[in-house]
């Protein structure tokens, strides 16, 4: 009897099963590939909003992390230094390389979200002060790179940005008063950062200086939003054990001076936000329109700065009788 083509359509078989599986394995894995959060699937870029900066100037990173695949990938909710999910990397000729570390890490949980094709996530953040002090600390031209830590996996999860150049002059000499490594320094940085801060009194008075001084300098438009904001929210003095209620008239006073156009956009938003937030306060309904219509304008089709809208109607719920707002589509 001859076997040998039985044993022959074995293996036949035996082979197309084989690749079977190898098939249907690669195109697990593959599948799998293009949901990890470090696959070619997420893009990470970085913006810093201007290319050249006054010593002492407050500087904003706007970070984006797009899904450029066809599949959903979960992805972190909240990129900020202070949650641990992106890490800002600083280097310039007379500084070697560092990491920006924030006043504050949060405790929080790390929110996560499916994030479609073609969406993305934004966020904004100071990153000219931190635990370090003074992230851009001298005239020079600086590296800022961004990379995005998804909280789990491996070293090849993360995602770097391309590298941003800011270059930083001293042309006004209005930063140099902040950068001296004095106590008010630090507390005029603080509050430039925080944008409220009544303990931090000896920073203020440094800072009304310097808008006496040096009232066009670039960096007296951020003391003046500063101010501004301060006053028109309530604050718990916890140095003097009591709180102090909002000024509105004092704040639309500094609101005034500023020369908003030399802002990022999201600062305008929110001064104008705090306008209407005022407005609404000293019963002049109409104003309140006008600068709620302002901030509308200046967030066009950015949904990710609804968040700002959000947050100014939570404060002043009349404020969501005169906004049309829009919910992030993630």
């Amino acid at each position: 009897m001859n076997l040998y083509p039985v044993a022959s359509r074995s293996r036949n078989v035996f082979f197309l099963c084989m690749v079977a599986v190898l098939l249907l394995a690669a195109g697990a894995y593959d599948g799998l590939a293009q949901e990890r959060p470090g696959s070619a699937t997420l893009e990470l870029t970085l913006e810093l909003g201007t290319s050249a900066l006054n010593l002492g100037e407050p500087v904003y990173a706007t970070v984006r992390l797009v899904n450029a695949g066809m599949k959903p990938v979960e992805v972190v909710k909240l990129l900020d230094p202070q949650t641990g999910a992106i890490q800002i990397e600083v280097s310039s000729a007379n500084r070697p390389r560092f990491v920006f570390l924030p006043l504050f890490y949060s405790d929080a949980v790390h929110a996560r979200t499916a994030l479609a094709p073609g969406q993305a996530v934004v966020a904004v953040f100071p990153i000219f002060y931190g635990a370090l002090g003074w992230t851009f600390d001298r005239p020079g031209t600086y590296r800022v790179t961004a990379e995005y830590r998804p909280q789990s996996g491996t070293q090849r999860d993360r995602i770097r940005s391309r590298a941003a150049s800011v270059t930083v002059a001293d042309e006004h000499g209005a930063g140099a008063s902040l950068l001296t490594g004095s106590s008010a320094g630090e507390e005029a940085a603080k509050f430039l950062l925080w944008q409220r801060g009544d303990q931090l009194q000896a920073g203020q008075a440094l800072l009304t200086g310097l808008l006496t001084q040096q009232p066009d300098s670039p960096l007296a438009d951020y003391a003046l939003l500063a101010f501004g904001r301060n006053l028109s929210r309530s604050f718990r003095n916890y140095a003097v054990g009591k709180i102090r209620e909002a000024d509105c008239e004092t704040a639309l006073s500094y609101f005034q001076r500023v020369r908003s156009e030399r802002l990022p956009v999201f600062l305008q938003i929110q001064q104008r936000l705090d306008e209407a937030r005022c407005l609404i306060k000293l019963s002049r309904p109409d104003e309140a329109r006008a600068s709620m219509e302002r901030a509308e304008g200046l967030r066009a089709d950015r949904p990710e700065l609804a968040l700002f809208f959000q947050q100014a109607i939570r404060l002043e719920p009349a404020l969501g009788d005169r906004a049309e707002i829009h919910t992030p589509p993630w």
